[in-house]
């Protein structure tokens, strides 16, 4: 359901001949996160595990991030130079960490998700469709002032926090998993 709902949020955010198609974008991005809650929510109750559902989970989570930090650098809502970065930390732990547990398969290893990396999710799916919406206020004037600062640092914040999670999960991930880049002793002949 994420992956259909992609092509829909950025063809509503690039809609300005739409009215209010930015908020609508906004609400279709807030739909393809709960769906993740809850289709994640629905395998552990009914323990529901497929590989495809193994397989297509994570696409569709880095798919929505993927779109989500476009949507925020287009956007102009971050200077140039912290869209990267928030990009760079985020995706590049998001595809080292899948390259580690392809690793960790080939040895018959599972690498679970940990505490920190559910946090930062939680805290990156609520930051960007609320930066979105700090961009939107440029386009409706929602908010001027005193407000529009407060909205901003909060914005920022939650960016920020988001990134520090995001590289601290990173780091333990390898760090608590280093075991897998142990070479196993060959046999002599």
């Amino acid at each position: 359901m994420r992956i259909v709902l992609l092509p829909f949020i950025f063809f509503f955010w690039l809609a300005d001949f739409i009215p209010y198609a930015k908020f609508v974008a906004i609400g279709i991005f807030l739909i393809a996160v709960a769906t993740d809650w809850f289709d994640g929510k629905i395998a552990r109750k009914y323990n529901l595990v497929s590989n495809l559902g193994k397989l297509m989970d994570p696409m569709a989570d880095k798919l929505l991030s993927c779109t989500g930090l476009i949507l925020i650098a287009i956007s102009g809502v971050l200077p140039a130079w912290a869209a990267c970065v928030t990009m760079f930390v985020i995706l590049g732990r998001d595809f080292s960490i899948d390259c580690l547990r392809m690793v960790a398969a080939k040895k018959n290893i599972v690498i679970a998700a940990n505490w920190s990396g559910k946090i930062r999710t939680a805290v990156a799916m609520f930051a960007m469709p609320y930066l979105l919406f700090m961009s939107s206020n440029d386009h409706y004037e929602l908010f001027c002032g005193t407000p529009k600062t407060v909205v901003d640092i909060v914005g920022y914040s939650l960016i920020g926090i988001a990134v520090v999670l995001c590289a601290y999960s990173w780091f333990f991930y390898f760090y608590d998993n280093r075991a897998v880049f142990k070479e196993e002793p060959t046999a002599k002949k």
